[in-house]
């Protein structure tokens, strides 16, 4: 019902309806002064006349519930441009992030490329060079896949099929794999906290998207925190439900930021001397991941250089279970 009546609330929607109540408004009241013309005059001319009857009142009243409801519509017309403005300017700094995202493997694939075209290299070199290069196109795929699953989850189009994934096994990979690339310079640990001698737990989902989730949460805690900073994720069991944490011990995020975090293109801007670069989608991306699987989301943080824990629960269920 709500979704039918959403039209209501766009801007040229509100504006016409203000008009319409503007117009409304000058007919009722061009009309009540003809009708009333001639007590007007009189009123006038005798000064001592009582107070105009209750009818008066009713017209007076209807005039300004609409004059009214005519300022709510100019300010929610108002407040709609403001965000609307605010939408555009941060879609375009967005924009330049992502091209500049884009733009940097591509940058590092090409110098491979041409180093190894102009110049005679040996073979640990060449082998070196073409690891660089996958590990490079393995980060622009996940970026156009971030782009490409944000309209997709969006619109609702996504269609991949559900079933049962082993979240112990999944996440363990993605450790492993963020291990791999930054490993040298933070410390990563993976605990899994199992509950009557269970080294599993699973859960009805799609295995890419969660998959993408956790590279998401550990590629943003891997962002802000500084190098020789530490990283834990694991997995517990609470009650019904699995929850997953992924913990850093980075620059912390304010406590009215904590779920703005999760808004699509929404960046925190500091001071820090951790340039971040990225695109605004990665926890918007996972919001609407845990979004599509019935579970929840959400940050916990102390405050600023105090790190930050991002929690996500699902319903569980048993290991042998077809559903």
């Amino acid at each position: 019902m709500f979704k039918k009546l959403k039209w209501l609330l766009h801007p040229i929607s509100i504006l016409i309806l203000a008009q319409i109540s503007w117009g409304l408004l000058m007919f009722v009241w061009i009309r009540w002064y003809i009708l009333r013309s001639q007590e007007i005059n009189s009123l006038i001319e005798k000064i001592s006349v009582p107070a105009t009857s209750s009818g008066q009142w009713v017209i007076l009243a209807q005039g300004c519930i609409l004059m009214g409801f005519i300022l709510i519509a100019l300010y929610m017309i108002f407040v709609s441009q403001r965000r609307l403005s605010r939408i555009t300017k941060m879609q375009d700094t967005i924009l330049s992030s992502v091209t500049h995202e884009l733009k940097t493997p591509l940058a590092s694939i090409r110098l491979y490329a041409e180093t190894m075209l102009l110049r005679n290299v040996s073979e640990d070199e060449k082998k070196k060079f073409l690891n660089r290069t996958l590990s490079e196109t393995n980060r622009l795929q996940r970026l156009i896949d971030t782009v490409l699953i944000s309209a997709r989850l969006e619109s609702d189009k996504s269609s991949l099929a559900h079933g049962r994934v082993n979240l112990s096994e999944l996440l363990s990979g993605c450790c492993s794999q963020v291990k791999d690339r930054f490993g040298d310079n933070r410390v990563f640990a993976f605990e899994l906290n199992k509950p009557n001698d269970e080294s599993e737990f699973f859960i009805w989902g799609n295995p890419y998207h969660l998959s993408m989730l956790f590279d998401n949460l550990l590629d943003n805690a891997v962002k802000y925190t500084e190098k020789g900073g530490s990283i834990l994720a694991g997995i517990l069991q609470k009650k019904e439900c699995v929850q997953i944490y992924v913990k850093d011990n980075g620059q912390g995020i304010e406590k009215n930021n904590l779920k703005k975090v999760f808004k699509k293109f929404y960046r925190i801007e500091r001071n820090s001397k951790l340039k971040v670069q990225g695109s605004g989608l990665g926890l918007s991306v996972c919001h609407s991941i845990v979004k599509e699987h019935h579970g929840k989301i959400f940050a916990m943080s102390d405050g600023l250089n105090k790190g930050t824990t991002f929690y996500v629960e699902f319903q569980r269920i048993p290991p042998h279970s077809g559903r």
